[in-house]
């Protein structure tokens, strides 16, 4: 992916009609090779970025 998002199919949709964030994982990697993990969490997105992603596409459907 050189480096890009990992791609995940999301439906924007559904997250907006129901409210519910989907959550995301987190961890950091140590920047010396081979002490592992530092760091590690939980998270969402804003509701924002799901509600622009639907308003954006329904602009291109009409």
């Amino acid at each position: 992916l050189n480096f890009g998002g990992t791609p995940a199919g999301i439906d924007a949709r559904a997250v907006v009609d129901s409210g519910v964030l989907p959550i995301i994982n987190t961890g950091i990697a140590h920047k010396q090779a081979g002490v592992g993990q530092i760091g590690a969490g939980i998270t969402t997105a804003p509701m924002a970025c799901f509600e622009g992603a639907v308003t954006a596409l329904a602009g291109e459907l009409r």
